[in-house]
């Protein structure tokens, strides 16, 4: 069972918080020298969030969508203000639940899936009610 935490996002530069960026390259091999100049400074909003006005978080529990890459536990940034496209994924109302899904359009007709494999494609009808929320457009997971 999903169990979605929907999370405000408030931007504030009085709170921003800059973070150091490293410009220089990190080796996955052979180590490089370490400098220990900061290149820049990065503020995680300004990164993460494009429409501020337009966005919340949602905190996910349940594992419809690990194979899409979306754990137990991971937080994921929906955008409002962007249209939902084939194969993205997004938050929506269906039957008064909030749920986490894959947009699907095939043949001009709309789907929403997980990639549970329990589950077939939900078709949306045109008397079903539902309603879109946002397009998920980072997830951020601990490793």
């Amino acid at each position: 069972m999903e169990i979605i935490e929907i999370i405000g996002f408030s931007p504030n530069s009085e709170v921003s918080v800059k973070l150091p960026l490293f410009i220089g390259s990190v080796s996955a091999g052979i180590p490089n020298p370490v400098d220990s100049e900061v290149d820049a400074e990065i503020d995680l909003n300004e990164y993460l969030v494009t429409h501020p006005a337009a966005t919340f978080f949602v905190r996910v529990s349940g594992l419809n969508l690990e194979f899409s890459g979306i754990a137990d536990g991971d937080l994921l940034i929906v955008d409002t203000s962007i249209e939902p496209k084939d194969g993205k994924i997004v938050v929506a109302i269906l039957k008064n639940h909030l749920t986490i899904k894959i947009y699907r359009v095939i043949d001009g007709e709309i789907f929403l899936e997980s990639h549970n494999h329990q589950f077939i494609p939900l078709k949306i009808e045109p008397y079903m009610e539902y309603t879109i929320l946002g397009t998920v457009t980072k997830i951020i997971h601990n490793l």
